[in-house]
């Protein structure tokens, strides 16, 4: 007779697991591709500034740049702030297994921008006759602005497909449809537009087809990627558009949009409004040089949102503050070039690019670029203040930032023309992002990390040091170059250590020629104590404490960031960060009772006996100090420092010469004075996890 079998258990759904992937590796691996495909991208678009630039009259270059800014504030405005946040909803809703409101996101989002582009499409046809002076710096500008606004809904409509193909981390598709198709289609515009004898109108009506023609392919591609994925197969029943979500989440951030946008477009039309269309020529002119800054922050960010809102659903906090300030690192160190030629060598820079006509433009570039950079190197606190729920605080502090750079715009620009505006931008930047890193106090991040003081503190030397020099020597644009390049390159193999490179990108390392060298820099002594940032990210747990035959060991507070150690008999190999002493006792509480343990100790720890009593009373047995002392084949051995005839043969470098003695002897006593960390300055603890 056979026994009843319970077919409850049988019915009950197995989760879906989650398309998208989340972990910094593979967040700064693709990143690093549409960091690539970013920098292609903003070259082919200076290549396009650069012919509107020499090919327009300054006037009518100025009318196109002010209807541009228009219809970027009106980009902004769109999307009602669910642009900021539709690839978090989005990953939430795959990770959850929620097909049916993962596609009601992006029709519900789709649809919104299709009904208020047309009402605006339709406020300025009706209106444009009306924008005279004052509002417009010119007739051909507001009549530009007609052609020009439908940029904004199909503008939208890309970012939406843009964040959908990062949401399940398809980087390779976002290089190709963001960074290179929808450049060359513009750029080919241009070309066609000047290549039969058009004017600026036929160039704004070229855009406009460049850009629809993407926006019929990007379409195309979102289905396909839907369908690829199993989303559309997967679908059962009608689709949710979740808009109480959308709304209570995407509505609030419509501040943190338009402060992003008023940054570079408030400036240009406060400045139309009171000067003429030659001054808005050049403050745009300068403009995308300076935005280069915003290079590796833009194509980090893309996804940088949708991998922390998955580390946050998890509750891995640690998580969240490695991967911050390391994308920070990686942001600053990327853009580093940027910041260089756009401050220290502005002058050749804008000689060379624009011509003699915007040579008084290299101040505005200095100061643009001073605020871009400081935004992108500390851009990453908005998209972590929306998804860990500051809201209400993001909220406040954009418009705050939204009133400081308006009173700078009104103070600044009727007095000091496009300079003015140059500055009331910069002042906008900065306060804004100082306003956010602040609501950060209690995050993981916290306002600021000191153990990633000492790039930033290189590249700021390396600034004014460049810019003191280009006073002296006025280098040409070529020179200029490269001082650049070998100081950033410079700036870069001191920060390797930071950006953990031997885990983001392996392949590097194993390159036949660069791979040894990498390694080495990217793996050198960093005399720096408790760091997280000079090793591999991850939680705590899995960092510092590894199983091996039922027992373990942990190495802390390692002058060596990856020195590894052998017992016999073998309990294990750990590779970990360096620690405090403090911190022993936290790590201790995660290995089983008589488990062998090794602390490496650091010169600065030159009070041994102080330091062994400390590692005892803080729950280790029987601790045994060993010097790691050289020897002539380069080899290591541990000395028991409890032996003074171990002492002196280790010491004993070149048996048998004076020099050998002589040293020993000097060893000897300094021993005996207790000065034993002159002598041993590589020191390891060993002993036993107590019952305590």
């Amino acid at each position: 007779m056979s026994a009843p079998v319970d077919r409850s258990a049988a019915v009950e759904p197995v989760p879906r697991p989650p398309r998208g992937r989340a972990t910094a590796t593979t967040h700064v691996r693709g990143s690093a591709l549409l960091l690539v495909g970013r920098l292609m991208s903003m070259g082919l678009g200076l290549v396009i500034q650069l012919l509107l630039v020499r090919l327009l009259a300054k006037e009518d270059f100025g009318a196109f740049a002010w209807a541009l800014s228009v219809v970027t504030l009106v980009q902004a405005f769109v999307p009602l702030g669910l642009d900021r946040v539709d690839s978090r909803l989005m990953a939430v809703a795959d990770e959850r297994g929620d097909d049916r409101s993962l596609v009601g996101i992006i029709v519900g989002e789709a649809l919104l921008i299709s009904g208020l582009g047309t009402v605006v499409f339709v406020v300025v046809l009706l209106w444009h006759t009306h924008l005279g002076p004052g509002i417009a710096p010119s007739q051909t500008a507001a009549n530009l602005l007609v052609i020009m606004v439908l940029l904004a809904p199909l503008g939208a409509l890309d970012a939406l497909v843009l964040a959908t193909f990062a949401t399940f981390g398809r980087s390779r598709s976002v290089f190709y449809r963001r960074y290179l198709i929808e450049p060359v289609l513009r750029l080919s515009a241009i070309v066609m537009v000047f290549a039969v004898g058009g004017g600026v109108y036929g160039l704004t009506v070229g855009y406009v087809s460049a850009a629809l023609l993407g926006g019929l392919l990007y379409a195309w591609l979102l289905v396909r990627l839907l369908s690829e994925i199993g989303v559309l197969a997967e679908l059962r029943g009608r689709i949710v558009i979740p808009m109480r979500e959308m709304a209570r989440e995407g509505f609030p951030l419509v501040s943190s949009t338009l402060i992003y946008a008023a940054t570079t477009a408030l400036p240009a039309l406060v400045l139309g409004a009171v000067g003429t269309a030659l001054e808005v020529a050049a403050l745009r002119a300068a403009l995308p040089l300076a935005m280069l800054s915003l290079a590796a922050g833009s194509a980090f960010a893309i996804l940088y949102l949708p991998m922390v809102a998955r580390l946050w659903d998890r509750n891995d906090r640690h998580a969240i503050r490695i991967t911050y300030w390391r994308t920070s690192l990686w942001v600053s160190v990327s853009s580093f070039p940027a910041l260089l030629l756009g401050v220290a060598f502005a002058t050749p820079v804008t000689v060379t690019l624009l011509g003699e006509r915007y040579a008084s433009t290299s101040p505005i570039l200095v100061v643009l670029t001073l605020g871009f950079w400081f935004q992108s190197a500390a851009g990453m606190s908005g998209p972590l203040l929306s998804v860990c729920g500051r809201r209400r605080y993001l909220l406040w502090a954009n418009v705050g930032s939204l009133v400081l750079g308006g009173l700078a715009c009104a103070l600044l620009i009727p007095r000091f023309g496009p300079l003015g505006a140059a500055v009331a931008t910069t002042i906008t930047l900065v306060g804004a992002s100082l306003l956010r890193s602040s609501g950060m106090d209690t995050l993981p991040p916290g306002f600021f990390d000191r153990h990633v003081s000492g790039p930033f503190a290189v590249m700021a030397a390396a600034t004014v040091g460049c810019a003191v020099f280009q006073e002296w020597a006025g280098l040409s644009f070529i020179y200029a170059l490269l001082v650049t390049t070998v100081v950033s390159l410079a700036v870069g193999i001191y920060a390797l250590p930071y950006l953990d490179l031997p885990r983001t990108f392996p392949e590097l390392v194993h390159l036949r020629v660069l791979g040894p060298v990498l390694a080495r820099l990217a793996t050198r002594r960093v005399d720096t104590s408790s760091n997280p940032y000079l090793g591999s990210g991850g939680s705590p747990r899995r960092r510092g404490v590894a199983d091996a035959d039922g027992a373990e060991a942990v190495a802390l507070n390692s002058r060596r960031r990856d020195a590894d150690f052998l017992f016999f008999p073998p309990t294990g190999v750990v590779r970990v960060g360096p620690v405090p002493l403090g911190g022993v006792e936290a790590l201790l509480k995660a290995v089983p009772p008589g488990a062998a343990v090794a602390v490496a100790l650091t010169s600065a720890s030159r009070r041994l006996t102080r330091t062994r009593a400390a590692l005892e009373a803080r729950g280790l047995d029987g601790v045994e100090l060993f010097w790691e002392a050289p020897r002539r084949s380069r080899c290591q051995m541990l000395v028991p420092l409890s032996s003074r005839a171990a002492v002196l043969v280790a010491t004993r470098r070149h048996e048998g010469s004076a020099r050998g003695v002589l040293l020993s002897r000097v060893s000897m006593v300094l021993v005996r004075c207790g000065l034993t960390w002159v002598v041993a300055r590589d020191v390891i603890a060993i002993g036993r996890r107590g019952s305590r």
